[in-house]
């Protein structure tokens, strides 16, 4: 059946993050005006190297297709964090030829929605030297190559040459992002420096980072802002009733998301319209730079904010509330997942999935699972969307379809619909879609929509829980006995233990393990072979240069390789931080120097297509089985392929 109405795709993270559930609040509501349906597609972060299985998240963009989706809102700038631009406008030209607008990163050849910190910026820092008579200011910036940090690193630098600041009197940090690892290199700082906090202002890149400054600071016996001034960005909600009150800047992400929904209009119109729009950022002050009060000149500025002591004490009241009930949902959803710590039947978590998700205030959802789970070892950017799934259970208050009163099993294709006609209604607010998997299996979605947008943190949280409840049954639908499910455990357990978790290859026991199982069936034939020790070339300076993430993405990257170059029955394992070892049988010298010329030009290759900063190369030592003094024993002959490959690096180095 066809659509009626214009259906656009909301692309975020997570929708856990204030900043995605704003857009999300904004783009529902300008779609609200037009009649548009709004679906919410959280993908995590591309190349996801943060957490061991969140790659999977991504798969739920493969429902994104010109026959269930008109148009795309993707916000980027929250991706160019973990990925570079070229790659964002490569993932991107995937949904041609359906419309994209891009919102905070300028993306060529798409319509972007950007913004200008200058103005904000700029009356912050003559507030704090001007006004406040700060004289040395620290500037926490990101360990990220995004090009927004970028913008506000060389706005600060450009307003500061124009005051003439002395660079004697600012100092730049990079810092993470979570707020724990923020106040750790915050503590290191001041421990190098002997306890002293030599700084009067501190001016964060994001708000969270300015509440760990402000945590900081009043751990070493100062005062904010008598002794020390913060600031910090995004203008969360958190930062009207932190005590003090934290500055900040506003991106005015409501109107991002309006603005969004409208440029996609004119698309959908024919219409003509400015491709590449910039909103102005507002300065938003408040408690933590007013040790004097602001002078009028300031509060009458075009793009300046004042909130002082009025709306923080309205806002607290708000705030009480609002946790209250948090921490009533969060003990819900705890109570939840405790009564459903037991092995189920299909039929079993069919029949109450339905009022489960009901009792948590979801008024429509869908759960659909592929025939078969599909299992995804290695991070990906792109999902395969099987041809055939089916709705496992589904309810909508509005539409009056419940799976429990109409049981029948409905089978559909989802790469031609997001869903059968008729299970949930679109049109009555923005539904969200996420990927169902567990560990390295994916099992299908799930579609739901939600009244409060605030709320989604206990959403995701519900999400995870389905997922391992799906996973449960799957694992176990055709298990008959106690006895066959403990084999079964104990073997998924096993295989976990001997799996290295960011490269799926086997770890130093599954190495041990299996490695002696392949010498002694290699012993048993009268077999050769070889045991190869690999090394990759600079990791330390890769994660010292460009951080842990992409550390992490290189290893990732070189356990590829290794896999596509070795056959099915090799045994490849990361044992260390830059080190692998495979156990090849068979394996002559011969075919070992075309396969190392091979690995070579794929690491070349990788280098070049994905325009890397660093080298990715490895070096590689080995040694034959059996060996004339220890035979097939795996130890000793680990032993001397290590010490063949550092012969190796140093005639690589001459």
């Amino acid at each position: 059946m066809a659509r009626s109405k214009f259906r656009i795709a909301l692309i975020v993270d997570f929708i856990t993050i204030e900043y995605s559930q704003r857009l999300f609040e904004s783009v529902n509501e300008a779609c609200k005006e037009l009649d548009y349906e709004l679906l919410v597609f959280p993908i995590g972060t591309l190349h996801s190297v943060r957490t061991a299985f969140g790659y999977q998240a991504v798969a739920i963009a493969s429902l994104i297709t010109k026959n269930s989706i008109d148009g795309i809102i993707f916000s980027t700038g929250v991706q160019l964090h973990f990925v570079t631009k070229s790659e964002i406008m490569s993932y991107i030209k995937g949904f041609n030829p359906i419309p994209v607008v891009s919102v905070a990163i300028d993306i060529p050849d798409c319509p972007s929605i950007t913004s200008d910190p200058y103005y904000a910026y700029k009356a912050i820092i003559d507030n704090l030297i001007d006004v406040q008579g700060c004289k040395k200011i620290a500037i926490l910036g990101l360990r990220s190559s995004s090009s927004e940090i970028r913008i506000r690193r060389n706005t600060f630098n450009q307003i500061l040459e124009e005051k003439n600041v002395p660079p004697e009197n600012y100092t730049y940090f990079r810092m993470s992002f979570d707020y724990l690892t923020i106040l750790k290199d915050l503590e290191t700082y001041a421990i190098s420096n002997e306890g002293k906090i030599e700084f009067d202002a501190i001016i964060a890149f994001n708000d969270e980072m300015a509440y760990a400054a402000t945590e900081f600071v009043k751990r070493h016996g100062l005062r904010v802002p008598e002794d020390v001034q913060i600031v910090g960005f995004d203008d969360l909600e958190q930062s009207q009733y932190t005590n003090p009150s934290v500055t900040s800047v506003s991106q005015h992400i409501d109107e991002h998301g309006r603005r969004a929904v409208y440029m996609l209009k004119k698309i959908f119109d024919n219409e003509e319209f400015e491709q590449k729009v910039v909103l102005i950022n507002s300065a938003v002050f408040r408690e933590s730079t007013c040790r004097l009060p602001y002078p009028e000149e300031l509060i009458n500025q075009k793009h300046v904010q004042v909130q002082l002591d009025a709306e923080k004490v309205w806002n607290a009241r708000n705030l009480l509330s609002g946790l209250y009930m948090r921490n009533a949902q969060i003990q819900k959803v705890m109570n939840y997942y405790s009564e459903t710590q037991f092995d189920m039947s299909v039929d079993q978590l069919k029949s109450r999935l339905n009022s489960d998700l009901r009792d948590f205030g979801i008024k429509a959802a869908a759960v659909v699972v592929y025939d078969a789970p599909i299992e995804q070892t290695i991070p990906f950017d792109y999902f395969n969307m099987p041809h055939r799934a089916s709705l496992f259970c589904a309810f909508d208050e509005s539409t009056g379809y419940d799976s429990e009163i109409l049981p029948e099993r409905i089978k559909f294709n989802p790469n031609e619909r997001i869903l059968p006609d008729g299970i949930i209604n679109f049109s009555e607010s923005g539904t969200i879609c996420m990927s169902l998997y567990h560990n390295t299996l994916h099992y299908g979605y799930i579609v739901f929509r939600i009244e409060n947008p605030d709320d989604s943190f206990v959403y995701d949280f519900i999400i995870k829980i389905v997922s391992s409840l799906v996973s449960s049954i799957f694992s176990y639908a055709e298990v008959s006995s106690e006895k066959t499910k403990f084999h079964k455990k104990f073997k998924e357990l096993d295989a976990v233990a001997n799996t290295d978790e960011l490269t799926g290859l086997y770890n130093r026991r599954g190495l041990f393990d299996f490695g002696k199982t392949t010498l002694q069936f290699a012993k048993a034939m009268n077999q050769s072979g070889m045991i190869i020790y690999c090394d990759m070339d600079g990791l330390k300076k890769i994660n010292d240069t460009f951080g842990h993430e992409a550390g992490d993405c290189a290893i990732i990257a070189e356990s590829i390789i290794l896999k596509g170059n070795f056959r099915s029955n090799d045994i490849v394992a990361r044992i260390g931080g830059d080190e692998f070892v495979i156990i090849s049988p068979g394996m002559k010298e011969e075919t070992f120097q075309r396969i190392r010329d091979s690995i070579n030009e794929d690491c070349r290759l990788w280098t070049e297509k994905n325009n890397s900063k660093y080298t990715l190369s490895i070096s590689m030592g080995y040694v034959k089985f059996p060996s004339e003094k220890v035979g097939y024993q795996i130890t000793p002959l680990l032993s001397e392929a290590d010490a063949n490959l550092y012969v190796a690096k140093r005639d690589k180095k001459r």
